[in-house]
């Protein structure tokens, strides 16, 4: 088993920029179109995610800082460490924190990701925890699995992040005809900021 590595996250901004770490982070928290594409499969196929009843202030300040953000976190960083172990963890502790219902729309989505990229070539630990899912001996919840897809296509642990809220957003108010989008720049910039060490841009 490899060690579980730390969140870190490192900035490498191009020497002439002067801006601070904060809008450093909120810039790569911005929305690919890219990313939106892989996620559509998702998108069209999940009438509910996680965000349902208490509305978007109350899903980002209770379930997502609670639950899904911690996972999102651990997830990345085990992935990105190449530790299956320490995947397979974190979605197994992720499904002990869900409710009944939410351990079953998490499963769903996770199984219409994993679905969508199982043509990708060498996938590494992504493929290894495929392989766990697929014979039952992990759970494969949406989050876990966005982590290390993500990072699979190597996407910052901030994108990784703020796209997850930007789904979830998208699922749970499409038919809203008032929303507004939120900032998921500033969201992401909250969650980094206020789980982690500052970065240190250098």
């Amino acid at each position: 088993m490899k060690p579980h590595l730390p969140v870190t996250l490192t900035l490498l901004p191009p020497p002439e920029d002067q801006r601070g770490d904060v809008e450093i982070v909120e810039e790569w928290a911005r929305g690919l179109d890219w990313v939106r594409w892989l996620l559509g499969s998702v998108r069209a196929r999940t009438e509910q995610l996680s965000l349902h009843g208490g509305g978007w202030q109350c899903f980002t300040e209770g379930l997502f800082r609670e639950k899904i953000a911690p996972a999102l976190e651990a997830a990345w960083s085990a992935a990105h460490a190449g530790d299956l172990d320490a995947l397979l963890a974190a979605d197994a502790d992720l499904g002990a924190k869900f409710s009944p219902d939410e351990n079953k729309r998490s499963r769903q989505a996770g199984a219409v990701l994993l679905k969508s990229t199982s043509k990708a070539r060498y996938q590494g630990v992504l493929g290894h925890f495929r392989d766990h899912i697929a014979a039952g001996s992990s759970e494969g919840h949406f989050a876990i699995v966005w982590a290390a897809v993500g990072n699979f296509f190597h996407l910052s642990l901030a994108n990784v992040i703020a796209e997850y809220l930007r789904l979830e957003w998208e699922i749970g108010t499409r038919d809203d005809l008032k929303r507004r989008e939120p900032n998921f720049g500033l969201l992401t910039r909250e969650v980094l900021f206020g789980r982690m060490r500052e970065p240190k841009v250098i």
